[in-house]
């Protein structure tokens, strides 16, 4: 039988893990160079930990994306780039497969996955297709027994090193149910990735990709036949383990920031000096913001472990967290200055790192749509 993990044995082995592989200097390393953390990867799939959210069946922990939280918290307090690409693994890998892919597709990737043999990534997002992810305009049509793919997708995580890649394109001109996931080995001919340079998340290896009629047999279709023009609905039940695994992450790295401030702040200010109170008063202020989020995140995990219905709760989650992070981070770099904006500081990282959190996902924006519709405004 698997072993099954209660929340605090896992955060105390995920920390472990973290102190043992990724010092800071090694999380600096990676930042600096922009290269992609395959070594950590690897070292991650020796603890077993890939397989948190997949059955016993296929050699997992038979736990729930939920359980995975405490990994995303914990990896983002000291490399978020670790928590990010695994995050994308085992949503897009372990829960997609797990819970839509055909018996087949199932013993195919998911032994795989749970020992980190495997990487998967998603493609959804296009250069004229983000928010209104709809809209995409990839075209798989069928032919001479196949399928051919042909279009474009932006800001791919890991794209370049990825295995498969979920591919969302369109099979029919109904706007949400002409959309069917394909899982796309990447070594097919006419499948290609380039890298692209961006402000944070260094190593994450996003991607800009193309798809020049590579061809696919319809047993690449998430799910089989079945899942034929059924690729957006597939999505959208991810979307609350999604905006929850980003929630952790923006909660792990307002933790680190808040980590090293404390510390800055304790070498820095002694005594009872009314500017020194002034800083004080704003680190608890920090620290209760941080508190908050983390107990709105957790209440949207209960609900969705009870399997109630939660898609205001952890869009709520998912908004306070990440601008959250970001009001932490930016403030830390203040606080610090002129240390905070030094290379040598965490806290800028931190800031670069926690700016995308309010756009993936489904940007704030997209995010109090949800939650104003939730309320019939």
């Amino acid at each position: 039988m698997a072993e099954i993990l209660d929340p605090e044995t896992l955060r105390t082995r995920t920390r472990t893990f973290v102190e043992q592989e990724i010092p800071r200097q090694e999380a600096r390393r990676i930042d600096r160079k922009d290269v992609y953390p395959h070594h950590l990867l690897e070292a991650f799939g020796r603890t077993g930990l890939f397989g948190i959210n997949i059955p016993e069946a296929y050699g997992g922990m038979g736990g729930e994306s939920t359980d995975a939280l405490v990994v995303y918290d914990e990896l983002s307090r000291r490399l978020p780039v670790l928590a990010w690409v695994i995050g994308n693994i085992m949503l897009y890998g372990n829960e997609i497969v797990g819970t839509h892919g055909s018996p087949d597709q199932k013993a195919a990737y998911l032994p795989l996955l749970a020992q980190g043999k495997l990487h998967f990534s998603f493609a959804l997002t296009e250069p004229d297709a983000g928010s209104d992810a709809a809209s995409l305009r990839t075209k798989a049509e069928f032919r001479d027994d196949a399928y051919w793919i042909s279009g474009s997708k932006m800001f791919i995580t890991g794209a370049s090193v990825s295995d498969v890649v979920v591919t969302m394109a369109r099979t029919s001109p109904n706007r949400h149910k002409g959309i069917t996931a394909f899982l796309v080995d990447t070594h097919i001919p006419g499948f290609s990735a380039k890298p692209l340079v961006k402000l944070g998340y260094h190593g994450s290896g996003t991607c800009e990709v193309h798809y020049d009629n590579v061809r696919v047999p319809p047993e690449a279709i998430l799910g089989g036949a079945d899942g034929l023009n059924q690729g957006w609905a597939q999505m959208v039940s991810l979307l609350n383990s999604e905006r929850l695994a980003l929630s952790a992450c923006a909660v792990g790295i307002a933790e680190g920031v808040l980590e090293e401030l404390i510390l800055f702040v304790q070498g820095q200010y002694q005594g009872d000096s009314v500017r020194y109170q002034a800083i004080r008063h704003s680190v608890v202020d920090m620290a209760t913001e941080l508190e908050a989020a983390r107990q709105l995140m957790n209440h949207a995990v209960r609900l969705k472990q009870q399997g109630t219905e939660c898609l205001k709760e952890t869009s709520m989650s998912k908004v306070y967290a990440s601008e959250m992070a970001k009001r932490l981070a930016l403030q830390a770099v203040d606080l610090m200055a002129p240390f905070g904006s030094m290379f040598e500081s965490d806290a800028q990282r931190f800031l670069r790192d926690v700016l995308v959190l309010s756009i993936g996902g489904g940007t704030s924006q997209i995010q109090k749509n949800i939650i104003a519709r939730s309320m019939k405004l």
